[in-house]
């Protein structure tokens, strides 16, 4: 087939697939930028396969099938490279060996495919083309339903390959729906026009905000083939490209990038708002204002108190993906979870609790460290620091969270942990209710300590695994429906769950435990429920306040329950417990802030004030500073501010109207580490690495053991 009309058919097929996923969007700005560079990148897949085409001519037939799948490598290498990174991905069969079997099937397949498809098309009449064309458009299709059906919003490299495959197969079906050529001066005149509004496309596009937002929140295919440009412009490797809108200022230069923190006063722009940063005056002191002998004073009254929390019993009670507004009051039928609702009713419900992540690996790595990067090397975790008080230690967690957070954290410090089983019928693959086999590990480390104290870990993983399990007909009947059928059955397994914390509380009550058990109740992050594309299928990678506002309760007995307006992090929890058990010294340093104050309704000098907590994911991080949430997307060049407490659901972007408090904000969130999120198994790896503890350490100091009745 002449050169020329493939370099042409490509164009066209390329220009097709882009404007179609423009009209989806009704955008004819994102067309402008968009659809030239789909042209563009149909241009380079036909140089590429044209130029192979060319070396296969004259070689034995095998031979040249082989030749001209071969750019399918282009592809195949780099999906296969990455296409089993997850931690569920891992265990698959063949795993290990993906990036070299899959870009090996594929190239297989592609031989396969050229081979039939010459050999049908070769008499080249009107009715054979047509069904060479249906054929094509419907393996296009194809790749269409499983990007958005099995891969959905995960395997980003899987999708980038995705759109590449299409913009070939439209190119292709361009090709077979004539045998003419194409006239050299008319490839050559389009292949002009499409490289020239391109390279305006990559210098002007992208501009306005909303068109950047538009194209991340709902573009598909475009979406995908402005990343793969991006990256490929991102020279110093920082995540951001000065193309398409990427707002990189300096492609030489890693320290400066969206995403960056401006140094003040250096001259320097490093996060690319066209102005260095200014000195900002610190807020009010979050822990020394007004304290020492008022302090002192204040916890003279609280003695009492704290002197029989020190022997108490601690239950920790975690829900995967519990979502904060399933419980907050005035919730619509909150009544269908009697038993949280009763606990929370019962507790210090800090109501502005925000998780470091909307992944489990990072907030409960958090809670077992206390410290802002948990993936630093500690020297005693919470769980050693509260076993060296003499309290035997059990901890009752799915293996899908070992799988993700790492093992080696997980268990320092328990003397008995167990793994419950969520998959039965098909491994790693949540498929019944798991909340009973908890509950029952947790009834039998009662039975267990005895008369020893103790500390029990129970987390409950049901609702996070709403989009596997299969409930039952009565189950669902048993609450109220929300606002879609996964919302229903999240409500379900919630109420599933409600259920068996109901008989753990009961278990402590007939055991005459009830007064003598510090309860913790608290989730590690939210979930999307299908509610907003922005939020991704489930959670993780984003930072959005739905998947980081997390309800967080702690109940002590004898001490009045209430509702906490203080903003407090899961990295709060260690230093709160330590305090209470008489330990606050055990594990140091520590990041969190003690909670104690803010539990017996301390004085507000006595309390954080203008206090701040950065989140961190994988494509976004975050600052909040109540009511504030500023999300910076670095890649893509996105800043958003909400106003938290008026709009929860962050629809009123005030970014723009709020430049000032942006870049406050901005500033605010350099006080934190940079928590590095890898969630590749090079990142698991690093992560048990990081836990391992130190081969030679001291005892926890301020752990005085307990005496035991």
């Amino acid at each position: 087939m002449p050169f020329a009309w493939i370099c042409v058919a490509h164009m066209l097929g390329g220009a097709a697939i882009g404007a179609l996923d423009c009209a989806r969007l009704h955008s004819v700005g994102l067309a402008l930028a968009v659809v030239p560079v789909f042209a563009a990148t149909g241009l380079f897949a036909a140089v590429v396969l044209g130029s192979f085409e060319r070396i296969a001519r004259g070689r034995p037939w095998a031979l040249a099938v082989i030749v001209r799948a071969a750019p399918s490598l282009l592809v195949s290498v780099p999906v296969g490279a990455t296409l089993f990174d997850g931690a569920f991905a891992q265990t698959l069969p063949f795993a290990h060996y993906a990036p070299v079997l899959v870009p090996l099937a594929l190239w297989f397949l592609s031989a396969i495919a050229i081979l039939a498809g010459r050999a049908i098309l070769e008499p080249g009449d009107l009715m054979v083309r047509s069904i060479g064309i249906v054929m094509v458009g419907g393996a296009l299709g194809g790749l269409v339903w499983a990007e958005r059906h099995v891969l959905k919003t995960g395997y980003p490299t899987a999708h980038m390959g995705i759109t590449i495959a299409a913009i070939v197969l439209a190119g292709i079906a361009v090709r077979i729906s004539r045998r003419a050529g194409a006239p050299a001066l008319i490839a050559a005149t389009l292949a002009g026009i499409v490289l020239g509004t391109t390279v305006a496309a990559c210098l002007y596009g992208f501009r306005s905000a909303d068109d950047r937002r538009l194209l991340t929140e709902g573009g598909d295919q475009a979406r995908d083939l402005v990343k793969i440009w991006r990256g490929l412009a991102d020279l110093d490797r920082d995540g951001s490209s000065a193309l398409l809108g990427g707002g990189d200022c300096d492609d030489f230069d890693a320290t400066r990038h969206p995403g960056a923190i401006d140094v003040p006063g250096d001259g320097i722009d490093q996060d690319c708002d066209g102005h260095d940063a200014v000195v900002i005056a610190p807020p009010a002191a979050l822990h020394e204002t007004k304290v020492g002998d008022q302090r002192e004073a204040w916890r003279a009254t609280i003695a009492p108190t704290l002197e029989r929390t020190q022997a108490m019993n601690v239950l920790l009670v975690t829900v995967d993906a519990l979502r904060y507004d399933m419980l907050a009051e005035g919730a619509a039928n909150r009544d269908d979870f009697p038993n949280l609702t009763s606990l929370l009713a019962d507790s210090v419900w800090f109501e502005h609790a925000i998780a470091p992540a909307s992944g489990t690996d990072v907030s409960l790595s958090t809670i077992l460290t206390g410290r802002f990067d948990p993936f630093l090397p500690v020297d005693h975790t919470l769980l050693e620091a509260i076993r060296a008080t003499g309290r035997r230690t059990y901890a009752a967690l799915p293996g899908e969270v070992t799988r993700y957070v790492g093992e080696t954290l997980l268990v320092r410090g328990v003397d008995k942990f167990t793994t419950v089983h969520t998959d039965w019928e098909k491994a790693d693959v949540g498929d019944h209710v798991s909340a009973p086999t908890t509950t029952l590990e947790g009834t039998r480390a009662l039975d267990d300590a005895g008369a020893r104290p103790w500390l029990i870990w129970l987390h409950y993983f049901d609702v996070h695994e709403h989009h596997q399990i299969e409930v039952p007909a009565t189950w669902l009947a048993a609450v109220h429906p929300g606002a879609s059928p996964v919302i229903h059955k999240y409500r379900a397994l919630l109420r599933a769950i409600d259920d068996e914390i109901g008989n753990v509380l009961a278990s402590l009550s007939k055991r005459g435990l009830t007064d003598s058990t510090i309860i913790v109740f608290l989730s590690d992050h939210g979930e999307a429920l299908g509610s907003d594309p922005r939020l991704m299928d489930t959670h993780g990678s984003v930072a959005y306040h739905t998947l980081v506002r997390v309800p967080f309760a702690i109940h002590i007995p004898g001490v009045p329950s209430g509702v906490r307006q203080d903003l407090v992090s899961l990295v709060d929890l260690a230093p709160t417990l330590l305090d209470l058990l008489g330990a606050p010294t055990a594990m140091q340093p520590l990041d969190g802030t003690d909670l104690v104050p803010a539990i017996f309704d301390a004085p507000a000098a006595l309390r954080p004030t203008g206090r701040a907590i950065a989140i961190n994911e994988e494509l976004q991080w975050s600052i909040v500073e109540w009511p504030y949430q500023l999300l910076v997307r670095a890649a893509d060049n996105i800043t958003e501010l909400y106003d938290i407490a008026s709009d929860p659901l962050e629809h009123a972007d005030l970014s723009t109207t709020q430049p000032a408090l942006v870049t406050r904000l901005r500033q605010r969130y350099s006080e934190f580490p940079v928590v590095n999120v890898d969630r590749t198994p090079n990142g698991r790896t690093f992560r048990e690495q990081q836990a391992q503890p130190p081969q030679h350490r001291a005892p926890p100091s301020g752990s005085a053991a307990i005496t035991t009745p």
